[in-house]
């Protein structure tokens, strides 16, 4: 099919740059006095209070107007995603149900140009009841409220927008209990909501296929009927087009949701669902064997009940001892790491040694890769700890973990032509998307996207589960399903949601009331939105393997600057609204050509070619030199415990500049004999 590519990206540029999306119902402006249903995006969230939004008239809704159909786009093995909201006018709504009816291509839909690589199948869907959860205070450190781990004060997410009853936790409708019950309890002038999702498998039909969204209730009969329409492409996404790895403290999942196989597996299979690895960490040739099945692979197919994407593929790394679990390097230790380390799966890519966390002066790193040298497994073995003060170069280990937000592009290309691995970790707004629950959603979308256009290497997150506060200076375990604030360390910092995508299936012990009884754990809404952006640098790998030019500008239109590329002192340059994510995928998929598909090794040619590009686009930030110096604003990881992330300098150096530039234009206007000349404001 002929497009045109200037066409194309003229109106996505116009699409976006015109999309507004005001956060609440305008001032005075009257809420509903009956009920409503409309639809949102993956990347929007609704609090249970927002009532009367623009969004709910269709205003700014990417994918919503009223009297149409819910119109979808999806690639082959894509999972995609959208919000159906009940909102409630002067009368609660009782026993609310929202029902979708199975997808079918419509009649006429074409045949794909070739045959499927398996038999036609449906489009499942699950669905999901959204728990909320009550934030009264935001993230934040002591000293600096309007600063925390996930964010510099320039760019703090707004409170009106982030006070409330949040949405976060994803339960299923069939496993609902009556504390988030399903059907839905609306109260008077809120809203309640389901999160469904939609697995398009790799030989779906392309084309449109039809359905319907039937939201009914006991008290006021049938609210809404809404045809959905959504087309299904004939490329296919590849799997994990950029690697994002999580660890969680196996221990700790015990201790609340309860021993036993079942439930672990089950963490891993639901990670791997969202294209993120589970960050094995072992120590015994035991603790290989108890997950020998999620590290081979062996874990994600039919026979052991998966039913997601990426069929059989292996984690891509594996932690000897994470966060210095062997200790000091011995030649006894070593003898253990050899044990474990041979008994690793030949198909993980990275088997790294994790020395030790966050002390960049440290002994273990450089003692572990002297020791690790003589090893026969030394060709396996990848030596690394987290450390971001310090050149990776100068670092004495085989691989550097350093925060999202201290990456230098200079730096990483110092490290790849010094033969080291540089991965990054974490992340806080402006630079990267914040895992804070008080912080937008498209955060997280972004950092797919940014995964994709810089060389990053792997993106670590430092902790799933953590339901226990256990960091020093912490509280204490949390009801993470009434309490969001479950982090707090002995440097004032306290968050929201930090360390915990997941959420647990069945509570033991004192949060026994707030058990859902299942032997598992449960997605969160920011799990789903990172997945969204992971699979959007699939599309961005697709369609630019065709039209590259299109598909950078694209890019750059939707995130004008990330990591190095901006200041603390600045803003986060992309939209907290998930609408221009939302348009700017259709014209990605647009630019995919029919049947198109890549292997891992051409997701990787592609995204490279694109981080390449993209810094001919985009200049580091500021006056940063040739990557002799961190990032200007970049800030301090000097605290210990579970990944801290951030201590911005930023209103230092906004106070130094300011001042080196009202000295620089004193002495302009003094030279130039006319004072009043040339001072206008900015």
């Amino acid at each position: 099919m002929t497009r045109s590519l200037s066409f194309l990206h003229v109106a996505l540029l116009s699409a976006l740059s015109h999309v507004a999306l005001p956060p609440s119902a305008a001032a005075g402006e009257a809420p509903p006095e009956r009920a409503l249903v409309w639809v949102a995006d993956d990347g929007t969230r609704v609090r249970r209070e927002d009532v009367g939004l623009p969004l709910s008239r269709g205003d700014g809704n990417a994918l919503f107007r009223p009297g149409e159909p819910i119109r979808l786009g999806a690639l082959r093995a894509e999972v995609i995603a959208f919000q159906v909201i009940v909102e409630a006018g002067a009368e609660p709504v009782r026993g609310v149900t929202v029902e979708l009816s199975g997808l079918a291509p419509a009649a006429g839909a074409g045949a794909p140009s070739k045959a499927p690589p398996v038999p036609a199948q449906a489009i499942s869907i699950d669905r999901f009841v959204e728990h909320y959860v009550e934030i009264k205070q935001r993230s934040r450190t002591d000293k600096r409220p309007m600063e925390s781990l996930g964010w510099s004060p320039a760019a703090r997410p707004p409170d009106d927008r982030h006070l409330g009853f949040l949405p976060d936790a994803l339960i299923p409708v069939e496993l609902a209990p009556p504390w988030a019950p399903y059907p839905l309890e609306v109260g008077a002038r809120e809203t309640r909501a389901v999160w469904i999702d939609l697995h398009v498998p790799e030989g779906a039909v392309p084309g449109l296929h039809e359905g319907k969204v039937v939201v009914s209730s006991a008290s006021h009969g049938e609210l809404a009927s809404l045809d959905l329409r959504l087309d299904v492409a004939s490329a296919t996404l590849p799997y994990g087009p950029v690697d994002f790895i999580a660890f969680y403290e196996a221990g700790r999942v015990a201790e609340r949701v309860g021993d036993g196989p079942a439930v672990e597996q089950q963490l891993w299979q639901l990670l791997h669902e969202h294209h993120v690895d589970g960050f094995a960490s072992v120590r015994s040739p035991a603790e290989v064997e108890r997950l020998r099945a999620a590290i081979d692979g062996s874990l994600y197919t039919r026979e052991r009940g998966y039913r997601g994407p990426g069929q059989g593929v292996p984690p891509a790394a594996v932690a000897l001892g994470a966060y210095g679990g062997f200790g000091d390097p011995t030649e006894e230790a070593l003898r253990r790491v050899e044990a474990v380390a041979e008994l690793l799966p030949p198909a993980v890519d990275d088997v790294m040694l994790y020395a030790v966390d966050e002390q960049c002066e440290s002994p273990r790193g450089p003692g572990w890769r002297r020791l690790v040298r003589g090893s026969r497994l030394s060709s396996r073995i990848l030596v690394g700890h987290s450390c971001g003060n310090v050149h990776p170069v100068e670092q004495d280990v085989d691989l550097v973990l350093t925060p999202a937000n201290r990456f230098d592009s200079a730096w990483a290309r110092a490290a790849h032509e010094a033969g080291k691995r540089l991965w990054v970790y974490n992340g806080a707004l402006p630079r990267a998307g914040s895992f804070m629950i008080d912080a937008p959603l498209t955060g997280l979308m972004a950092d797919g996207w940014i995964a994709a256009t810089h060389p990053i290497g792997r993106w670590f997150l430092w902790e799933t589960a953590f339901w226990h506060d256990g960091n020093r200076g912490g509280k204490g375990p949390v009801d993470p399903f009434t309490v969001a604030e479950n982090f707090h360390n002995r440097d004032g910092d306290a968050c929201l949601g930090d360390g915990m995508l997941l959420y647990p299936g069945t509570q033991r012990g004192r949060f026994a009331s707030r058990s859902v009884g299942f032997a598992g754990v449960f997605p969160s809404m920011r799990l789903k939105t990172l997945r969204r952006g992971i699979q959007d640098a699939g599309y961005i790998a697709l369609a630019r393997s065709a039209s590259p030019g299109a598909v950078d500008a694209i890019v750059k239109e939707v995130i004008p600057a990330a990591l190095d590329e901006t200041l603390d002192t600045s803003p986060t340059a992309w939209s907290s609204e998930g609408a221009p994510f939302f348009e700017a995928r259709a014209a990605l998929r647009a630019l995919i050509p029919a049947d198109a598909s890549l292997d891992a090794a051409g997701v990787r040619r592609a995204l490279a070619e694109a981080a390449a590009a993209r810094r001919a686009l985009v200049p580091r930030a500021g006056s940063q030199g040739a990557g002799d110096e961190p990032p200007a604003g970049g800030p301090g990881q000097t605290a210990p415990g579970p990944l801290r992330r951030f201590r911005a300098t930023g209103l230092l150096l906004a106070a130094l500049a300011l001042g080196a530039a009202a000295l620089a234009l004193a002495i302009a206007l003094y030279r130039r004999g006319r004072p009043g000349r040339g001072a206008r404001r900015r």
